[in-house]
């Protein structure tokens, strides 16, 4: 009892107490320290060291910093520390980090008061020093460092990462030897690459000068096998453009089949691959080409299958064995690639392919230097055994046919896309690294055989296509210089009747050789546009009309098109009209009948210019109920095989409704109606309708209007004459209508 009350007023006490109990266990051993720490540092030559650094550090917790005052040495070396923390009585380190070039020395005292531990000697020592950069010209801070002799292995090294301006200094033993410093990124977020040097042999000081770290991004993601689960120990690797390797560091999965690997900034080919493979059991590597690392990538999930053997043989057509013949794989479905281990044959022809189980299709290259030979390529549904012997793959003598692709001012034109078609036939050949590569040369072997050629430019060069007709390939063939024209567009709309006549056959028909290109034709659309794209030159344009219409083809000769042109095409309408319309009016509805000049497929009645219904093409009448008065016009035209008729029109005016009465027309009676009749009378105004003024359908209007409209809102007239109460038309011709 009596320590609660004791600790209600002294609070601060018995939390100190509690706090030394618990992280001591001994209250008699905690001191509100003002011990002092005594002594002089000097060099192996009894000479002093100034400006060392003093720290003093509790082995049992050495992530807790002991605060001390004056812990530096002065000029004469000495030094006169005052602790300023509790501590216990006990060992603790004292640790002397100098910054001239001498070693840090790390010794143990017994504290129990204060101590004077007398002379402590460094070590001489080389200063290593510079300054670390990104690639980007910045400076480098916390970037740690460490050295590497021939001899003695890693240095324990003192002050060894770099400063907020990159720059660093850091002590070596003073021996001659060959040394190595490396500099590593250990920020959580790293972003520039591990960097190593070497140093060579070292004789004294050396400053390393500006040393250069290559930015660098994080590359993650997961590694499962074929049926989805985590694969540990996959090595990741890196090559760069020219195929060379890259030192990558903690690049294997994690337990959990997960990596997180530091790649400098660049393009990169990354593979990853089983290491160690379990006896009896081997893996097909992962590979991605040219993957451009500006900023760290998640690459999601990396499969990485097991892998069976496939055998077999590279025959020539003269069954030969073929050495140096190269393979390339790539999933069927996906058109992904497969990398291959070993992807060349030896001399006696053999290969020996990893693949994963499944349908694959091979790639087959005949070897370089040697005669002309044609690739191959092969599918496969390999299955889950090893090995599978696939026997002989022959391939065959062929034709080389070359080129190059520029445009009229003579630049180079790459990625050109080659297509070869068997003229007999039409048919596609599948031929291989046929393309035009990047210097706008290509280079197809094919079968002996006559071909026409399509050549398309990269999209985005606005150059046109072209088209080689019935070229014979029986020996190596050159074509020389391919000049590609500037593309021009040939746009318009195909009309027959003024209406849009979709489906219709374009066909462009080069002058020269009398050659429809297979770009060079095509159909109008639903609301009769076309468009085609073509190369400057002579072209004769034909539109042919849907099968069933009966309309000639309309052909435009010989036009030299150098430029985007604009071409219509306007054929006749050959089906017959609607005649005999009549268009009558029926109080507020028209009554349209016709007789039809054909059977029709359809009808298409418009009003006023709009569509406003589709009959069928044996309908003879029509009801419409426009809304509104005046003018309206009808047209019909019926359509017979896709072609329309020449329209057929009628005009009706259609009546004002009114109520009787209703002088401002708002199918309301009130007192503001006799009050607008009044004004008329005595005022002379212009009412909308004077028909519905004449309140008592006399034919004239006079006082007995109003009046009998007042009678009526009073309750003691008759009603009026129609039209009343809805509205309609005057029923009694006489000289007073609505305008």
């Amino acid at each position: 009892m009596w320590l609660k009350e004791y600790c209600s007023k002294k609070i601060w006490f018995c939390l100190f107490t509690f706090l030394a109990v618990l992280f001591n266990g001994d209250l008699s051993t905690i001191h509100a320290q003002t011990w002092v720490i005594t002594g002089n540092v000097t060099d192996a030559a009894g000479g002093p060291i100034p400006a060392v650094d003093i720290d003093l550090v509790d082995p049992l917790n050495p992530a807790l910093p002991i605060l001390l005052s004056g812990d530096s040495t002065d000029l004469n070396g000495n030094f006169s520390a005052t602790i300023q923390s509790s501590i216990a009585i006990g060992e603790y380190l004292l640790q002397f980090e100098p910054t001239s070039a001498h070693l840090s020395e790390e010794i143990t005292i017994s504290l129990n008061g204060n101590l004077d531990i007398g002379t402590v000697a460094l070590a001489t020592g080389w200063l290593l020093s510079g300054q670390v950069l990104n690639s980007d010209g910045l400076a480098m801070s916390g970037i740690d460092i460490d050295i590497r002799s021939d001899q003695s292995g890693w240095l324990d090294l003192v002050g060894d990462v770099t400063n907020p301006q990159g720059f660093f200094t850091v002590a070596i033993p003073a021996i001659i030897d060959e040394y190595r410093i490396t500099f590593s990124d250990t920020a959580l977020n790293p972003t520039v690459f591990p960097t190593e040097i070497d140093l060579g042999l070292l004789f004294g000081n050396t400053n390393t000068g500006v040393v250069t770290m290559d930015l660098a991004h994080t590359l993650t993601g997961l590694v499962i096998d074929e049926n989805g689960i985590p694969l540990p120990g996959i090595d990741m690797n890196a090559y760069d453009l020219s195929g060379a390797p890259l030192d990558l560091f903690n690049d294997d999965t994690n337990a959990s089949g997960i990596f997180n690997v530091l790649v400098p900034q660049g393009t990169w080919e990354i593979r990853h691959r089983l290491v160690s493979p379990i006896a009896g059991e081997e893996r097909v590597p992962h590979v991605v080409n040219n993957l451009i690392v500006s900023s760290n990538i998640d690459m999601g999930t990396v499969v990485v299958p097991l892998g069976y053997h496939l055998l077999g043989t590279v025959l020539s057509s003269t069954s030969t064995p073929l050495e140096g013949a190269t393979f390339d794989a790539e999933y069927t479905t996906t058109t992904n690639p497969i990398y291959l281990s070993s992807d060349v044959t030896n001399a006696a022809g053999e290969f020996d392919l990893l693949l994963p189980a499944g349908l694959v299709t091979l790639e087959v290259d005949p070897p370089l230097p040697g005669p002309v030979r044609i690739s191959k390529r092969v599918h496969i549904d390999l299955p889950s055994s090893s090995p599978i012997n696939l026997g002989s793959i022959l391939l065959e003598d062929g034709i080389n046919v070359t080129g190059s692709f520029t445009n009229s001012l003579g630049s180079s034109i790459p990625l050109v896309d080659v297509e070869f078609y068997r003229t007999a036939n039409g048919q596609l050949y599948d031929t291989l690294h046929e393309n035009g590569n990047v210097d706008g040369d290509f280079s197809a072997v094919v079968y002996a055989d006559d071909y026409n050629l399509t050549l398309t430019p990269p999209v985005g060069s606005n150059l046109a296509p072209k088209y080689i007709y019935n070229l014979p390939c029986y020996t190596q063939t050159s074509l020389g210089t391919i000049v590609l024209d500037t593309a021009v567009s040939v746009t318009g709309i195909v009309l027959t009747a003024l209406s849009p006549l979709p489906g219709t056959l374009i066909e462009a028909t080069n002058a020269s050789n009398g050659v429809v290109p297979p770009w060079g034709s095509t159909l109008s659309n639903a609301d009769g546009t076309y468009q085609l794209n073509l190369g400057s030159g002579v072209w004769t344009l034909t539109a042919t009309a849907p099968i069933g219409t009966g309309l000639p083809n309309e052909v435009i000769p010989n036009i030299t098109i150098d430029s985007n042109l604009s071409q219509d095409f306007q054929f006749p309408s050959l089906s017959d009209s609607i005649f005999n319309l009549n268009c009558a009016v029926n109080t507020q509805d028209v009554n349209l009948t016709w007789e039809n000049g054909t059977t029709y497929d359809w009808i298409q009645v418009i009003r006023n210019g709009l569509l406003i219904s589709t009959l069928a093409g044996t309908e003879t009448s029509f009801v419409d109920t426009p809304s509104g008065s005046g003018s309206v016009e009808y047209s019909l035209r019926g359509v017979a095989f896709g072609i329309f008729s020449e329209p057929t029109n009628c005009i009706v005016d259609l009546p004002i409704l009114f109520v009787r009465c209703d002088s401002d027309m708002n199918s309301v009676l009130t007192i503001s109606d006799a009050i607008n009749m009044l004004g008329y009378l005595f005022s002379s105004t212009n009412p909308i309708c004077l028909d519905a003024l004449d309140c008592n359908d006399s034919g004239s209007i006079n006082i007995a209007d109003p009046v009998l409209l007042l009678d009526l809102l009073f309750g003691t007239g008759p009603l009026p004459p129609m039209p009343y109460p809805a509205p309609g038309v005057d029923p009694t011709p006489d000289s007073i209508n609505c305008i």
